[in-house]
């Protein structure tokens, strides 16, 4: 077996069976039947095992493999239930996975990690060093320890007398989250709750033995100033984007006091994390420190002014302000400065890194560069990396609450209470933030437009949550209680015009099993946030509602909703489009219920925290390597600024296309060839929330391209009826994509003059309705060491995903942030040229991807191919080339050499090669966009002409030629038709046999 190709998964499952019966696993991957019952995988058991059945298979490394378990009963076939099927991504060496008992729930997956990445790593230029290569592999820093910083302890202490205190911890808190007794992971925060100074040191104790945790004693007052009123009144609402006039003495007028004292904290923060082992602290010499949100932001300037060899990384879990409203800040200098004293600076959004680089460069005169992994900014004479990734979710934990026999008892009697019910669930913290009040706005125009449909049927749970109960205040802060208020004043007029319909519970105190409880029994999960960044809720609601397929309606401002693509995207502000987005998701059909949950379940359930914390980890080990050694092998969330562009020749034309020219021209043809590329520049538009956007930006993660339309498909056929043209349709979409596109029952009295190639010309079709080959022979070696790279970039980079052809593969980012994913496709597209340097293939970017295939396949051939073929029998005196991004040049590169030979020559031939948009390219012509497209199409449609229609008086003409030549007489009514038309026959064989195709 060859390490990093393929990896090695043992089945594990606990199943009840009778004598006689078998245990099989099926799923999409060959070894697995390709869920065929009849070639489905065999577990074994005996009689010391049984009831766990387990069988090892050799699955590819990288494969998203979907499955379930059966049971074979005397013939009959048993499946597991439920409307999802289990998930695995084999990504290491060696995976162990333990599923439970069937139809239950994962216990755990183990594993071993990935030998040596070396054959992924590009060699270096001659005259320079090797990278250092890691020590440890897999987890590089699985030798060393961190500490975590972070407002407060990830656990809950409650007294319970003088020097007494329970002690858990409390898994809603970020920090928790990340526990892994596979890392050595310490903790530095503040205990929560004020603690007298003779109980110090015997709390202490008992928190850094049993908990690994250090804590920071702070006054109860200075806790509340700093974390209540400087932090949530001050900053968290700049960084949301709320810029406030406040009055002199309230909480949101910036004191010069509060911020003295948040330098204060930080300061005792990082003294308290630097702290030396032999000094009873947490620190040691090889560890790291990882400061965790904006209540920290200057713990790395005091960190590295303590020590200025520590290697530190910030993760930011809330969202960061754009320019404009961050230098409002009076100490806006201050905070960015301080934050560049980490190596690494983590983003859930490449939006809220854009902000903090704009940031850099408008306030500090900062540039920023990038280098194979990560974007760099330079500071000090010293690179600070900047990634992007959205924090993960707690999976396995829950899994594990939400099957609890307390969370299943609350689940039954709230089922019970909203019997006959559908229930709408929503989950918000008491903030303007979280848009509750618009959502109760939409909640009753809902009820009083859809009177009949949902009278006494419909419900809404609002739970309500402190925004943050860990801090030092024990009531709600005044702007807290006031949005408390306001929304109790609107539940109570709805609930007077339609008793009952709303249902408020609240404020609890983050009871997270009556959350689950509630999402347990919701239909819908509705959130109205206006701006926010870390919120767990809808990711929980998904893991909760396997068994009534409930949709999600969320808002477009929420941190996570660009990974949810299965829910319904909404503009909160717009109480229409809540509306109909309630609507529409509530009367959903089961088939698309299942759908969208299959989608949105398959990313939750395997978007781990703890897959985020070791890539943040890793990265944080990589950012203080020196440049010309970066010391991983793995490429890390790259950007790259520097555009690069196709080189353009001083002579090369390059205008508008002129659409009254071409159709002249196309008239005045005998013989014409019309090249389009079809996949993705024909895509229709659909309907986004409220905004006409192009469809192949924003598709759903993983949706194939748009089915042909039906005004395209007519012009094709128009065009393919003229027995004048030959239409080929050049696509880069699969074989069995295009075939769909183009059935056979449909188009087969089309093939004469219409042919179609997928794959980019691998394959292609013409003159008749079977798929013939390009080339025979390819050497396909280069795809597992694309594939792995292919891997890694994938999962670091949410939203994108990797197509596998017969020839070739593509990295698909249209679904991750516009700007992010195209600088992240030029750092693969460097990456993917270096480590493929000796294998004939190229890597070629195009819109919204990254393709490489072979250099023997590309449209360029095939379109040579055509052409021959054609001017074999006649001359063609008119050529369109139409095409859309960079994988398209090589046919375009054609057409243009071509024209220059008929230029030489003194050929009468018409080529336009032409692109849609404006931009660099071997076409000589462009189209704005494509409605100009469609206009010239139209145009060319209604100049063609069709097998059941009159025929044009040059037409019968040169019939008239043709018949006379051959000997056979001429219909009467045609004849008589050129007699009126006064037309002779052609006054030289050169034009004879420039128009003898016509009509052939």
């Amino acid at each position: 077996m060859t390490s990093g190709l393929f990896t090695t998964v043992t089945f594990k499952v606990s199943a009840e069976t009778e004598f006689g019966d078998s245990v099989f696993v099926i799923g999409n991957a060959p070894t697995l039947g390709k869920w065929k019952t009849d070639t489905a995988f065999r577990l074994e058991t005996s009689a010391g095992e049984y009831p766990v059945w387990t069988g090892t298979a050799v699955l590819q490394c990288g494969f998203a493999l979907e499955y379930k378990y059966i049971i074979v009963k005397k013939g009959d076939v048993v499946w597991e239930n439920g409307p999802v099927n289990r998930s695995l991504r084999t990504s290491l060496e060696m995976m162990v996975v333990n599923d439970g008992w069937f139809n239950g729930i994962r216990e755990n997956v183990q594993t071993a990690p990935v030998a040596s990445e070396q054959e992924l790593t590009p060699k270096p230029p001659s005259g320079k060093s090797q990278e250092v290569q890691p020590s440890a592999k897999g987890d590089v820093m699985s030798n060393n320890g961190v500490v975590i910083v972070a407002s407060v302890l990830p656990l809950t202490i409650t007294r319970k007398g003088e020097g007494k205190f329970d002690i858990e911890w409390d898994y809603r808190k970020a920090a928790a989250k990340l526990r892994n007794p596979k890392r050595s992971f310490k903790y530095v925060g503040w205990v929560g709750l004020e603690i007298p100074e003779a109980e110090q040191a015997a709390l202490k104790e008992r928190l850094v033995g049993e908990f690994g945790c250090y804590p920071v004693f702070l006054d109860i007052k200075l806790a509340f100033r700093v974390f209540d009123v400087f932090c949530q009144s001050i900053l968290s609402p700049l960084f949301h984007h709320i810029i406030e006039l406040a009055e002199e003495g309230s909480d949101a007028c910036w004191q010069w006091d509060h911020w003295h004292e948040y330098e204060k904290v930080n300061k005792m923060f990082s003294d308290a994390a630097l702290t030396s082992v032999a000094q009873g602290g947490p620190y040691a010499a090889a560890d790291s420190i990882w400061v965790l949100d904006y209540e920290m932001m200057l713990v790395p300037h005091y960190a590295v002014r303590k020590n200025p060899q520590v290697l530190i990384g910030f993760s930011f879990l809330s969202v960061f302000p754009s320019t404009e409203v961050f230098r409002v800040l009076p100490v806006r200098i201050e905070l960015l400065c301080a934050l560049l004293c980490s190596d690494l600076i983590s983003f859930d959004l490449f939006e809220y890194a854009r902000h903090f680089l704009h940031c850099c460069s408008r306030l500090l005169g900062l540039e920023h560069r990038s280098r194979r992994g990560l974007i760099g900014v330079d500071f000090n004479g010293r690179r600070v990396n900047v990634r992007c990734g959205l924090i993960g979710f707690d999976v396995t934990r829950t899994r594990e609450l939400r099957d609890s026999q307390e969370v299943v008892q609350l689940k039954k009697q709230i089922a019970k209470k909203f019997e006959g019910k559908t229930v709408i669930v929503s989950c918000d913290k008491i903030d303007r933030l979280s848009g509750t009040s618009l959502k109760l706005t939409a909640f009753e125009s809902l009820m009083k437009f859809s009177t009949s449909l949902w009278y006494g049927k419909l419900v809404m749970v609002q739970l309500l949550r402190r925004p943050y109960t860990t801090y030092a205040a024990t009531d709600l802060l005044p702007a807290q209680q006031r949005e408390l208020e306001q929304i109790e004043a609107l539940a109570a007029s709805i609930n007077e015009a339609f008793p009952g319909s709303v249902h408020l519970v609240g404020p609890y105190e983050e009871d997270p099993k009556l959350r689950l409880a509630y999402f347990g029994v919701g239909d819908l999960y509705l959130n109205t946030s206006v701006r926010t960044g870390l919120d767990w809720s809808p990711f929980e609601f998904v893991m909760c509602s396997e068994d009534q397929m409930a949709p999600l309606c969320v808002s477009e401002f929420l941190g996570c909703s660009r990974v949810l693509s299965g829910s319904f995207s909404i503009n909160p502000w717009n109480v229409d489009c809540v509306v109909d987005a309630v609507e529409k998701a509530l009367q959903l059909s089961p088939m698309d219920r299942q759908q969208r949950l299959k989608r949105l379940y398959q990313f939750v359930a395997n978007y781990d925290i703890d897959k985020w914390a070791k890539s943040i980890l890793t990265d944080i080990w990589a950012a203080r390597k020196d440049d010309n050694a970066s010391g991983l092998q793995a490429p890390g969330l790259g950007l790259g600024p520097d555009s690069r562009f196709l080189r353009l020749e001083a002579n090369c034309v390059y205008t508008h296309l002129d659409i009254p020219e071409v159709v002249e021209k196309y008239r005045r043809s005998s013989r014409r060839v019309i090249l389009l590329d079809y996949g993705s520049a024909y895509a229709p538009h659909s309907l986004v929330g409220n905004l006409m956007v192009d469809a192949r930006r924003y598709g759903a993660r993983g949706a194939t391209p748009s089915r042909p339309d039906q005004d395209f498909i007519e012009s094709i056929k128009a065009l393919a009826k003229d027995e004048r043209n030959t239409v080929f349709l050049l696509s880069s979409q699969e074989k069995g994509l295009v075939q769909e596109w183009f059935p056979k029952e449909v188009w087969e009295q089309y093939w004469a003059n219409l042919g179609v190639t997928a794959e980019n010309g691998c394959f292609y079709r013409w003159g008749k309705a079977t798929w013939e080959k390009l080339v025979q022979e390819l050497d396909l070696t280069w795809m597992p060491k694309a594939h792995k790279l292919l891997r890694m970039y994938t999962d670091r980079v949410h939203g994108t995903y990797i197509q596998e052809k017969s020839c070739s593969l593509v990295w698909h980012y249209a679904d991750c942030d516009q700007d992010w994913g195209a600088m992240q496709a030029r750092e693969l597209t460097d990456h993917l040229e270096d480590i493929l340097e000796d294998h004939e293939v190229d890597v070629i970017p195009g819109q919204c991807r990254v393709e490489i295939r072979p250099r023997s396949i590309n449209k360029g051939v095939a379109v040579e191919l055509l052409l021959r073929a054609i001017e074999q029998k006649k001359p063609v005196d008119f050529v369109l080339c139409v095409g859309d991004d960079r994988s398209d040049e090589d046919m375009f590169a054609l057409i243009r050499d071509r024209q220059r030979f008929n230029e030489r020559s003194h050929r009468n031939c018409s080529v336009y090669a032409c692109t849609v948009g404006l931009r660099p390219s071997h076409a000589g012509y462009y189209l704005s966009e494509m409605a100009e497209l469609r206009q010239l199409l139209k145009a060319l449609q209604d100049k063609s002409i069709s097998a059941n229609r009159s025929y044009s008086t040059t037409d019968l003409t040169l019939l008239d030629n043709r018949q006379q030549r051959s000997g056979s007489p001429i219909p009467i009514a045609k004849r008589r038709l050129a007699g009126e038309a006064g037309l002779g026959t052609p006054k030289s064989p050169a034009t004879n046999r420039q128009l003898e195709g016509l009509l052939e």
